[in-house]
C-alpha cells in the first residue's frame, strides 16, 4: 500500500515539459535584421519621396523643417555624413527654386526619402530615445549618401562655381 502511495504521490508532482530553447541570435544576425529593416523603411520614405519632386511649395515645406531639426540635432552622430546631409538640404532648396536641375529623377527622390525619414520623429527609432534615437536616422543618411555621393559632389563644385 505504500508502494501505491508513493506511485499516486509522485504523480500528483509532474514536472511540466521541459521547453525548448530557441539559440540565441549572433550580433552579425541581429544587425542584419535591423538593417533589412531600415532599408525597408527608408524604402516606404521612397516612395512617399515622389509624390514631393514636382510640388515646390512641399519641398520648401520639407527642407525648412528638415533645417529647423538639424540646428538642434547633435552632430556626432553623423559624423561624415554631415557635411552631405546639409548639401542635400542645400541641393533640394535649390531644385524647387529653379536654380540646379543637373540631378537625375531617381537620385533627387533618394535624397528627398532621406530627409523625410530624418525629420520624422517616429521612425524606427523614435529621435527622443536618448542614445539610440538619431542611430536609425544616421544609418539611413549613410546609405542615402552611398546612393548619391557623385551628384552630391557634383552639386557642391557647381554650388562653388556659382558663388
Amino acid at each position: 500500500m505504500k508502494k501505491a502511495k508513493a506511485k499516486t504521490a509522485k504523480a500528483r508532482k509532474t514536472r511540466p515539459a521541459k521547453r525548448k530553447i530557441a539559440p540565441k541570435k549572433s550580433a552579425k544576425a541581429n544587425d542584419s535584421s535591423l538593417q533589412a529593416r531600415l532599408q525597408a523603411e527608408f524604402s516606404e520614405a521612397v516612395k512617399s519621396a515622389t509624390t514631393y519632386v514636382g510640388d515646390p511649395e512641399r519641398l520648401r515645406s520639407l527642407v525648412n523643417e528638415a533645417a529647423k531639426k538639424a540646428s538642434s540635432m547633435p552632430r556626432d552622430a553623423f559624423k561624415e555624413t554631415w557635411a552631405y546631409f546639409q548639401a542635400m538640404l542645400r541641393l533640394v532648396r535649390a531644385y524647387y527654386r529653379g536654380e540646379y536641375r543637373d540631378v537625375p529623377a531617381t537620385t533627387l527622390v533618394i535624397i528627398i526619402a532621406a530627409i523625410i525619414y530624418v525629420v520624422n520623429p517616429f521612425d524606427m527609432i523614435p529621435d527622443w530615445v536618448p542614445a539610440l534615437g538619431l542611430l536609425d536616422d544616421a544609418f539611413v543618411l549613410a546609405l542615402a549618401v552611398r546612393r548619391t555621393r557623385n551628384t552630391l559632389d557634383d552639386f557642391m563644385v557647381w554650388e562653388t562655381a556659382a558663388m
